[in-house]
């Protein structure tokens, strides 16, 4: 931060504000795909939401970003959430900033998108996860914790290998026999024909609603390179899918999709240890495997030697006394969340599924 001079001062986001925005995001420890330009314009274009992007300027630097929209919901109502359709969002203080700074941001950014929050009619922010607030800095934001999340430091697959249990390195051996093969898949139609049927299997075995496939293309046009799509093919027919995403030298995988015919062949687990072989030489330093929801997941990715962190959500009200944040009732494991995903996993056809998934996502904004 510059000399005392500085008082913060929260600018909307513009056009021209591209190219600097997106190499605060890159360059951020915790940034993330969500936090680029280019997600903004998906949002917008696929589901129509209202951006609501600031960003807070020390002269020509950057020193925080916040992006955000407007969610209109029939269920809880309206609110600013930073992302919606992701695990993550929030504020990006400047990663060179320390404790002082930070705090003098995170206050007037609070001062700031309360005003917005009135401005717009909306109650309460949720930003989900901010990577770059630790408790000491989370100020006047109230925490609303869920369940966790999972990230490790990318060792060389050597490494790695050593410290995998015998039994896991006997189920990729065993992957590896059915000669599955793993490729990146770059442009539009690996998209359409081997990922989206994949996915849209997946997310009904799972009673999730899936996003529509101009969600996937609005994706891969606005975020380009920090899209990777790697398909796992047996005989040349996809049988396993991953969605990940490269910002800075993070990567995250946001989608994994197989075809419950292929399980035997382990392609999930073939997938992943491929997947940590190509980060690796493509220079990324960290990974990071997102929330843990259930016991499944757990001891799947626990076996990765993953380090487990708190995932918790924060909450800002508009400053009205007695006002207390909603709890959007899908977000965790409430038992309208259970009883929702088995009835969308009864109830609702392959056929419907696809047309209704986005009319479902965009009412609760996950």
């Amino acid at each position: 931060m510059s000399s005392g001079r500085f008082v913060p001062e929260w600018i909307p986001f513009s056009v021209g504000h591209e190219a600097k925005w997106d190499a605060f995001v890159e360059a951020h420890p915790g940034g993330r795909f969500v936090h680029l330009s280019g997600y903004k314009r998906a949002v917008e274009l696929v589901y129509c939401f209202d951006p609501v992007y600031r960003l807070c300027l020390d002269g020509p630097r950057i020193r925080a970003v916040f992006p955000g929209f407007v969610h209109r919901s029939r269920i809880y109502g309206k609110k600013i959430v930073s992302q919606p359709f992701n695990e993550y969002g929030g504020l990006l203080p400047a990663g060179d900033a320390g404790p002082e700074e930070k705090t003098v941001l995170v206050e007037s950014f609070a001062r700031s998108i309360r005003r917005e929050m009135k401005a717009f009619g909306c109650r309460h922010l949720e930003m989900r996860h901010p990577l770059s607030l630790g408790d000491d800095v989370a100020g006047p934001f109230q925490a609303l914790p869920l369940f966790q999340r999972v990230d490790c430091l990318l060792e060389p697959p050597d490494i790695l290998w050593k410290k995998l249990d015998a039994k896991d390195r006997s189920i990729i051996r065993k992957a590896a026999s059915f000669n599955l093969e793993f490729a990146e898949r770059p442009g539009f139609r690996p998209i359409e024909e081997e990922f989206y049927p994949l996915y849209l299997k997946t997310m009904k075995r799972l009673g999730t609603p899936p996003h529509p496939l101009s969600f996937f293309f609005a994706l891969r046009r606005y975020l380009k390179d920090n899209m990777k799509l790697f398909i796992i093919a047996h005989k040349g027919h996809p049988v396993s899918a991953l969605v990940a995403w490269r910002t800075g030298t993070t990567v995250q995988i946001t989608d994994m999709c197989s075809d419950d015919a292929a399980f035997a062949m382990k392609p999930n687990d073939f997938a992943v240890w491929e997947f940590f072989r190509w980060a690796h030489a493509a220079g990324c330093r960290d990974f990071d495997f997102g929330p843990v929801r259930y016991r499944g997941q757990e001891i799947f990715k626990k076996k990765w030697r993953m380090r487990f962190h708190e995932y918790r959500y924060l909450y800002l009200d508009d400053g009205e006394a007695g006002v207390r944040p909603p709890r959007n009732p899908f977000s965790g494991n409430s038992p309208l969340a259970g009883h929702a995903v088995e009835a969308w996993k009864r109830a609702v056809p392959q056929w419907l599924a696809r047309s209704l998934g986005a009319r479902f996502r965009k009412e609760i904004g996950l």
